[in-house]
């Protein structure tokens, strides 16, 4: 794999939000394969007993209390990693912050606040690692999106706009860092099992839609063991984009060819399964799924009919 040496022993990695969910499963994913693992959060109790827990299994680690929002922290992160191991091979941008809300409602300061941690701080990080990189000859940047970016959500219009955007940057970046060996990669989870929901800012007449899909049977919830399970394939890989489960990468392929038909399903989901404004839950359908049994094969349907419809289009050209 070019930039990275996986015969060496002095592999390093930084992984941002590593105190909690995808984070702390990443860094000990990384930390098992024999990575010095820089963890970067701004909980220095929970960092410490993660740096504990590494080390008490034979890894290495540093850990950095930071908040990637504030540029000198950025530094800091950046300048203790070369300080304790001398390189760094990857990045993993994975702390963000979900916002939910109308956008006729939403709150700018939060929606800003929102824009800082899930894009700002991404690219800081990045130009932070980018001048080492190169020094070495290449290495790996992972920026941690969401399936978000497949479709318009509604009530997640601010988290989702944070996450086109970093794909977007994700992929111009790619191409800029080419010549220098310098992959970005980004990796879409779907639903995962973590404090997602618990630390969401909620704004104006908000609700989560996690519940949702799980309701219409269309994503399943993954540990975030497996998010890191697909973090580290797609540093081996090198791969610009990498879904966690089959499931989502066919959500995101039938969103991508029929957008419309995904957007009036989107639609019919909110109507019949959200939370109604002002309460806590929505329309109870668990005999519903139960009996139908419709959400995932609709979901395998509809993947492959637009599928179908995306061959027929690039046939016709």
């Amino acid at each position: 794999m070019g930039g990275i040496d996986l015969q060496t022993l002095s592999r390093v990695v930084i992984v941002t939000g590593a105190s909690t969910g995808i984070g702390e499963a990443t860094a000990q994913r990384f930390a098992r394969e024999g990575w010095s693992v820089v963890l970067a959060a701004r909980s220095e109790e929970k960092l410490t007993q993660l740096q504990a827990t590494i080390e008490a299994e034979g890894g290495r680690a540093l850990a950095v209390r930071a908040d990637v929002t504030h540029r000198e922290d950025v530094t800091r992160i950046v300048e203790q990693t070369l300080t304790a191991f001398g390189r760094i091979d990857v990045l993993v941008n994975n702390a963000g912050v979900g916002i939910s809300g109308t956008l006729d409602s939403l709150d700018l300061d939060v929606f800003e606040y929102a824009l800082k941690l899930n894009v700002l701080a991404p690219i800081a990080m990045l130009q932070a690692v980018i001048p080492t990189m190169k020094s070495q000859g290449g290495g790996v940047i992972v920026n941690v999106s969401s399936m978000i970016e497949a479709a318009a959500v509604p009530y997640m219009a601010g988290y989702g706009a944070s996450k086109v955007a970093l794909g977007y940057l994700s992929d111009a970046a790619a191409i800029e860092l080419d010549e220098y060996d310098i992959a970005v990669v980004r990796v879409l989870p779907g639903i995962t099992e973590t404090n997602f929901n618990a630390n969401l800012l909620k704004t104006g007449e908000a609700t989560s839609l996690e519940t949702l899909f799980e309701r219409a049977g269309l994503l399943k919830s993954v540990s975030p063991e497996r998010v890191a399970d697909a973090i580290w394939d797609a540093v081996l890989a090198r791969r610009r984009i990498t879904y966690v489960t089959m499931e989502d990468g066919l959500l995101a392929q039938a969103a991508g060819a029929n957008p419309g038909g995904t957007n009036r399903f989107l639609r019919f989901a909110v109507r019949r399964y959200a939370p109604r404004r002002g309460t806590a839950s929505g329309v109870s359908i668990k005999e519903d799924i139960t009996r139908l049994g419709w959400g995932t094969g609709l979901l395998l349907a509809g993947a492959a009919i637009g599928a179908g419809v995306w061959m027929v289009k690039r046939i016709k050209r």
